[in-house]
């Protein structure tokens, strides 16, 4: 901990200094966690529906998230995963978390930012929530045109109803281009979903019609280790504003 404070008082001092934040090329990715953080006092939510089809079926998934800036490098955060099929909507996850930031060069367009969720999840669509706990670390850089965001970052879940403790790692990569209007992305991710080891390729456009509102459209292709592959839409709306800048 002392390590990591020591890390981290640049960018807070950088904050106090008037020294410039660092904006991603989007307010929200589809699979993975984005390393630039919101500004002080600004507040981020969003919505969305995500769309599977994999062996004759059809699922959906409704996510849900906020994002609260406390100051330029330190942001609290939920987030939410909702089953709409059925007339009472199911809880399939959730998570709360903080991220923060270790640094932020604007001159170089570089972000490091670092933090941790609690999770409930389940390891499988009949299974039971599980507690848990997802440490991870976070980089963005912009080359010309393109922002690119990595993530790298593990679910530790405990042992608990009669299950083993084990360990989920998650990896993603995203690439995000220009600035106008339109925006194209593409997306690469390795996890665990619902107890299967999953790998995504997900290609996809943002539109961003004004400075608060951006929607994104996605189509991941899911690998999974089971051999039961499947191609899905996702769409999320996020608006951001209350931003003290």
């Amino acid at each position: 901990m002392p390590l990591l404070l020591a890390v981290a008082t640049p960018a807070f001092a950088a904050k106090g200094s008037g020294h410039p934040t660092v904006e991603g090329r989007v307010q929200e990715l589809f699979h993975q966690e984005e390393a630039p953080l919101n500004q002080r006092h600004e507040l981020e939510a969003g919505s969305g529906l995500e769309w599977e089809e994999g062996n004759g079926e059809a699922t959906f998934e409704m996510p849900l998230h906020v994002e609260y800036g406390v100051t330029d490098a330190f942001q609290i955060q939920g987030e939410v995963g909702l089953s709409p099929e059925s007339e009472q909507p199911t809880l399939e996850e959730g998570s709360m978390g903080a991220r923060l930031a270790l640094l932020m060069d604007a001159e170089r367009r570089l972000v490091v930012s670092t933090g941790a969720k609690v999770l409930a999840l389940r390891d499988s669509p009949a299974a039971s929530m599980r507690p848990g706990v997802s440490p991870f670390m976070l980089a963005y850089k912009e080359l010309g045109p393109v922002g690119i965001n990595v993530s790298v970052a593990a679910d530790l879940l405990p042992s608990s109803g009669g299950r083993d403790a084990t360990v989920h790692p998650d990896l993603g990569l995203g690439a995000v281009v220009g600035d106008g209007v339109l925006r194209p992305k593409v997306e690469a991710a390795f996890r665990n979903e619902q107890g299967t080891n999953t790998g995504i390729f997900a290609p996809g456009l943002y539109v961003n019609p004004v400075e608060s509102l951006e929607v994104g459209v996605s189509m991941p292709w899911r690998l999974k280790s089971d051999g039961e592959n499947s191609l899905g839409v996702s769409a999320l709306v996020t608006w951001s504003g209350g931003s003290s800048d």
